[in-house]
């Protein structure tokens, strides 16, 4: 039987993601915070994905491995390339190969001879390749899975927190990149919108495909994908980075509680209180407690609803900013449009809307256009406030987070009126606003 022939030299690696690569997008684990190694395909296994702008040309350096007992090989000058099926090939280049004492030769650049199809998106690069001198040698057969974003991600500056932006041990970090998992859930569920509003829709819409669960203890990107959810001072971030992956710019906001002490029986609002479950749960994670609801009227009359229901509470403190809720926004084509990464799946389009600044004023919400009755009356479904109502007091009780017997078991509620009923002509609902 004859021999196969064995050839002269085989592909030892295939890097996308050096150090300086265009178009190429480092990726990093959330887990240990280290970055997806490079090179990305090794002969010695290593499999690890790469994620490269849409409709670039990227430039691939590979490194070519001696076969040991080959005969002349250094000094030739060889017409190396590969072939492919359904996606881009390398160009061929002539190379007159050298190696060194382990037998590896210098990298090489190819560079793909059409450019990758435009993102967002995915595509399985396969190449065939082949070496020809005296005659062509089938070499090795390589495989990476490559993401498309749209164009180049922004800088992970932007809802990144520290230590994600203290640079690895390894080495420097790169000014943009992006989490693998991140990218692989922006590339697959935007898959082939190139507009900024219609692939923020599309994340939202999206977003319960990642398991991720709302009211789990984490806010940053990583907390979150490593144990499962996390709560909207997360959420917000997740988006912004899911967005940013795509280059698409979103604004955060939190709205923090104005708990204003009016007179020494009434104070509005304590807190606010958010009817929908969240992300991926079929009930509100906090414990059931008992509301007295005024759904008819705000100015003191109607009946009073007492109903013993599980709700968020997210509680203010007097003269403090404390909690609130978080969300993103979005402004395209002279419009602000609203995603509640915690509670929604669908955008919010507003009306005379100007985004808060970052302040430590309270601002009320009739400055804000149609905030109030577009969103707020949607997602925040009751204030919670110490009101009178028909000559009796209903009183809020909540204990001060800086106390270290605070438990949350000793909160009271206080009278809990519809967001829809609150004139906001009367100044009534006031927000802290940070970012």
């Amino acid at each position: 039987m004859p021999q196969p022939r064995v050839p002269p030299f085989i592909i030892d690696s295939v890097a996308v993601a050096w150090e300086g690569a265009p178009h190429a997008v480092p990726l990093r684990h959330h887990t240990t915070l280290q970055f997806v190694p490079v090179p990305e395909w090794t002969a010695a296994g290593a499999r690890h994905p790469v994620a490269v702008v849409g409709g670039s040309r990227p430039i691939l350096h590979v490194v070519f491995r001696r076969t040991p007992g080959a005969g002349r090989v250094g000094g030739q000058v060889w017409r190396i390339g590969a072939r492919s099926r359904g996606c881009p090939r390398p160009v061929s280049r002539n190379i007159r190969l050298s190696f060194d004492g382990r037998g590896l030769s210098g990298p090489h650049a190819f560079q793909l001879e059409d450019p990758l199809p435009p993102g967002p998106g995915k595509i399985r690069l396969r190449w065939h390749w082949h070496a020809t001198a005296d005659r062509r040698h089938q070499l090795s057969i390589t495989r990476l899975q490559c993401y498309l974003p749209r164009s180049s991600p922004l800088l992970p500056a932007d809802w990144a927190k520290q230590p994600e932006l203290t640079p690895p041990k390894s080495g420097a970090l790169p000014r943009r990149w992006v989490y693998e998992k991140v990218m692989k859930w922006s590339c697959q569920w935007t898959l082939g919108r190139t507009d900024d509003k219609a692939i923020c829709d599309r994340l939202l819409r999206n977003l319960p495909r990642s398991g991720l669960q709302y009211a789990k203890q984490a806010w940053s990107v990583p907390d979150m994908l490593n144990i499962g959810g996390g709560y909207c001072g997360g959420m917000y971030r997740l988006f912004q980075a899911l967005a940013g992956a795509q280059g698409v710019k979103v604004e955060r906001r939190s709205y923090l509680v104005d708990w204003r002490v009016e007179s020494p029986r009434e104070s509005r609002w304590c807190a606010i209180t958010v009817h929908d479950p969240g992300l991926n749960r079929k009930v509100p994670l906090e414990a059931a407690s008992t509301f007295h609801d005024d759904d008819r009227s705000s100015r003191k009359r109607g009946p009073v609803v007492r109903r013993h229901v599980r709700r968020y509470r997210f509680w203010g403190q007097p003269g403090a900013m404390a909690d609130g809720h978080c969300i993103n926004f979005l402004f395209y084509r002279r419009r602000w449009y609203l995603y509640d990464a915690s509670f929604r799946t669908l955008p919010v389009a507003l009306m005379r809307f100007k985004l808060p600044p970052v302040s430590s004023r309270p601002l009320a919400v009739d400055g804000l256009g149609d905030f109030k009755s577009a969103y707020l009356a949607n997602a925040v479904g009751h204030m919670l406030g110490t009101l009178e109502h028909n000559d009796r007091l209903y009183r809020t009780r909540h204990p001060d987070p800086e106390d270290p017997k605070f438990t949350s078991k000793e909160s009271v509620n206080g009278l809990t009126v519809g967001t829809r009923l609150i004139p906001a002509r009367q100044h009534d609902i006031t927000f802290y606003w940070q970012d």
